[in-house]
């Protein structure tokens, strides 16, 4: 399912091209998970931001945060699309903070590679960011080539790989991994 960002915002009257403050991230929140109702275990959302130059962090506290968590508890993954440099910038700052914060991490998939030269955004060590770049080109793998590749350790990989799944950047499959 694919949810135009900016269609929602005209949908709840809020002006583009910027998304801020918690009271607009809510109004977006609850009119996309009206949206959200009809998705299907394991399916991939994509919010597409075009159209959206700068999102603040109270909106992506209220918004993206809140689908993230949603994710978890519901079973699908999420996916943006065409977000701004300056939006990475402060989604990054967010899931930093919120990582810290509550000592629990958040990452998001993305469609296209960032400014920070990745298919993601969020707090991922070395490994991990060398697992979701392997995933990103070869689409799906078995721990055994993911091991291969990385020269990770099995044990620790296999840790590596479910914290990941947590996190719903990558999806397992019948065993193997792709990304989301």
């Amino acid at each position: 399912m694919i949810i135009d960002v900016a269609k929602i915002a005209k949908e709840v009257k809020v002006k583009l091209p910027d998304l801020i403050t918690r009271p607009v991230g809510r109004m977006m929140y609850a009119a996309t998970v009206k949206k959200l109702s009809i998705i299907g275990a394991g399916e991939t959302v994509i919010l597409d931001f075009s159209g959206v130059k700068v999102i603040d962090s109270s909106f992506i506290d209220e918004y993206i945060v809140k689908l993230i968590l949603d994710s978890r508890e519901k079973d699908f993954y999420l996916k943006l699309r065409n977000i701004s440099p300056i939006s990475e910038i402060n989604i990054d700052s967010v899931f930093n903070s919120y990582s810290n914060y509550k000592d629990t991490r958040i990452a998001v998939a993305r469609e296209e590679i960032g400014k920070n030269n990745r298919f993601y955004i969020g707090p991922l060590g070395e490994h991990e960011r060398d697992i979701m770049d392997y995933l990103r080109i070869n689409l799906n793998a078995g721990i055994e080539d993911i091991s291969r590749f990385s020269g990770i350790d099995f044990n620790i990989l296999k840790t590596l790989l479910d914290e990941l799944s947590i996190l719903r950047v990558i999806r397992r499959n019948n065993g193997d991994f792709t990304s989301v």
